[in-house]
């Protein structure tokens, strides 16, 4: 038997003749799971190892519906939904939960989740809910050609554009080097929300040691000098002592 998923590739996945649904789960075996049950339901599936690679299929794999797992590495499951919520307003994403807890099913709903399903999932009732949510936000399935989702961030004197890897500040184009855009993405796509060094250290240089971070605060200071008025007294990127960063709009 041949399955209809596909695993994360580089390069634009071919469009979807059936409604496509991504999985993020960090869990190999749960991924292969979900994956397996959707694709003999006739559901093209992308799969993704975890919410970087999910959130960069949004554009190229264009998902009808996400599967999220709320238990990603470092609890990030409702850090990636804000992201996809951002990135692509109005599709619908139905959270993973360990079966039995009920606070991470409030908690999910609550974020504004479309839905949610508990591990492991009886077949019949993933796919009726799967259809039952797109049938709700009036997903296009078949042949309907999906929109592609937003991929630019406005916020403040900032704009940034993902999918180009373009920023605009004050309505002026800004060189950025690789890591600089990469930074200033991960903190703007958490805008309101604190960003540990830890969690910038882990996603931008991950091939750093853990306890080098002093190009960390380089990087800082040079996004400071490209969007901030005054460096000196930072508006936007805010440092929130011994933890971290904000980027406040």
């Amino acid at each position: 038997m041949t399955l209809a998923f596909r695993e994360v590739e580089e390069g634009t996945l071919p469009p979807a003749t059936h409604p496509t649904i991504l999985i993020i789960d960090d869990d190999r075996a749960s991924r292969d799971s979900f994956a397996a049950m959707l694709s003999v339901e006739g559901f093209d599936v992308v799969t993704a190892d975890g919410g970087d690679e999910g959130v960069a299929l949004l554009v190229s794999a264009h998902p009808s519906l996400v599967l999220l797992d709320m238990q990603l590495a470092d609890s990030r499951g409702l850090s990636v939904f804000r992201q996809i919520n951002a990135l692509s307003p109005g599709l619908p994403v139905i959270m993973v939960t360990v079966r039995d807890d009920e606070l991470d099913a409030v908690l999910a709903l609550e974020a504004g989740a479309a839905d949610h399903v508990t591990k492991p999932p009886r077949p019949r009732e993933l796919t009726a809910r799967i259809r039952a949510v797109l049938r709700r936000v009036g997903r296009p399935a078949c042949s309907e050609a999906p929109a592609v989702p937003v991929s630019t961030y406005t916020l403040g004197p900032v704009c940034i554009d993902l999918s180009l890897r373009e920023t605009t500040v004050r309505q002026r184009p800004v060189e950025l080097s690789r890591k600089e855009f990469d930074l200033l993405a991960l903190l703007i796509s958490e805008a309101g929300h604190v960003v540990t060094r830890q969690q910038c250290m882990d996603r931008i240089w991950r091939d750093r040691k853990a306890g080098d971070s002093r190009t960390l605060d380089t990087h800082v200071k040079r996004l400071r000098k490209k969007v901030e008025s005054n460096p000196a007294d930072p508006e936007h990127i805010l440092t929130v002592r011994g933890i971290g960063y904000r980027f406040k709009p």
